[in-house]
């Protein structure tokens, strides 16, 4: 695969009246992503083949194998040809060793098939492991909340060329864009996005993430994990994303169909008086 190939065009045929219509369209790439931890294979992911480092570092933060950035001793990322003639994309990660030594590593190799990122889990408490309550005194005015999610298009190139791709952007409490990605995978990009956050030193307890897809229970425990205080939702959350958010002290928002469900505490949102 060429390097930045993010899509292929691909021949196809529409049925319109009685009749085969040929048609090419742009779809969106899917690459294979192996991190590997101190020499041992970790995780498969597939996912949106940019934004490699970041996501590499987000998941590892979200994963729980890292407290803080500085832990990366090394990540080197490079194409690996396999024998059966078949390409990876292969992130060989230097952890330090004492934080390591405080999680097990996994008895077999986990794969994530970007809509699963909880694949090889061993059960619901591995994934919460080292989670704290988020704290955030900051409150976001709901009429700039109901803005967002018309800057979200322009800033999806990939979903408008492909219609495949799913988004993740970071914004302050004035509305800003701070971070933006895109991967064929909603966890992915949010991956991708707290990569970017943990490179940058940016401070979370101000910020407010919005994803183009629902919010779930595994969305939103990387959310709590980087600290973001609200979680903005283009499609219906979970009964697992709404139970997490409550008891994480995340505020859920679902603006699906320009809705604007509040599930999780509303106190953070100007003018709400009452839970």
């Amino acid at each position: 695969m060429p390097p930045n190939e993010l899509s292929k065009t691909f021949r196809s045929f529409t049925y319109s009246k009685n009749t085969f219509l040929p048609k090419t369209r742009n779809l969106l790439v899917e690459a294979p992503l192996e991190i590997v931890i101190n020499r041992e294979k970790h995780i498969l992911i597939m996912f949106t083949p940019e934004m490699t480092k970041e996501l590499v570092i987000g998941f590892v933060f979200t994963d729980g194998l890292i407290n803080d950035i500085s832990e990366i001793e090394e990540c080197a990322i490079s194409p690996v040809q396999k024998a059966d003639g078949g390409q990876v994309i292969e992130a060989n990660v230097s952890i330090a060793s004492k934080r390591l030594d405080l999680y097990p590593h996994p008895s077999s190799k986990r794969i994530s098939y970007s809509s699963c990122g909880i694949c090889g889990k061993e059960d619901y408490y591995d994934l919460s492991r080292g989670l704290n309550r988020v704290k955030s005194r900051h409150r976001f005015s709901m009429e700039l909340l109901k803005e967002l999610p018309a800057k979200l298009k322009p800033l999806q190139p990939l979903y408008r060329e492909t219609g495949g791709a799913h988004a993740a952007i970071l914004f302050d409490s004035t509305g800003k864009t701070v971070f933006h990605s895109e991967d064929m995978g909603r966890h992915n990009a949010l991956d991708k996005v707290i990569g970017l956050t943990l490179i940058n030193g940016i401070t979370t307890d101000d910020k407010i993430l919005l994803s183009s897809g629902r919010a779930s229970l595994e969305m939103i425990l990387k959310t709590t994990r980087i600290g973001f205080p609200v979680f903005v939702a283009m499609s219906r959350p979970t009964s697992g994303a709404v139970e997490a958010a409550k008891f994480y002290n995340i505020t859920l928002i679902d603006m699906a169909q320009h809705s604007n469900r509040i599930y999780s505490h509303a106190r953070r949102i100007e003018g709400f008086d009452g839970e």
